[in-house]
């Protein structure tokens, strides 16, 4: 069974770098990466479709609320990983899972799990 590829979109590179490689360490793949908006959609377009997204609310002071609005288009499920937590998601991403920063390993991993099961945000 191949494992389900992951895309994530990060505007801090510390922290793009530990998703990436937390990521990889629970046994997912990487679908890719990005750290701005237009990064973000040029990939998507042009490349394979993700099994899961995890994206930051906030991208340089731009909402990524396009990506959102892509990837549920395509029917990827989203992971918001943000330090604004629930209450910085637009009323149409109510019923996406949000991920607290700061977070560790072991909440990520849980978080992905949830959503990877279908399982309410």
């Amino acid at each position: 069974m191949t494992a389900p590829r992951i895309f994530i979109v990060e505007d801090e590179a510390i922290l793009l770098c530990d998703l990436e490689d937390i990521v990889t360490h629970l046994g997912y793949d990487l679908a890719g990466s990005a750290t701005s908006l237009d990064e973000a959609m040029d990939k998507l377009r042009g490349g394979q479709k993700p099994d899961i997204a995890l994206l930051d609310l906030n991208l340089n002071g731009s909402p990524s609320d396009p990506i959102a609005d892509y990837l549920i288009a395509e029917n990827v499920p989203i992971l918001f990983v943000s330090g604004y937590g629930r209450r910085g998601l637009a009323p149409r991403f109510s019923e996406c899972h949000v991920l607290q920063k700061p977070y560790d390993e072991s909440k990520l991993a849980h978080a992905i799990q949830r959503l990877m099961s279908g399982a309410a945000p």
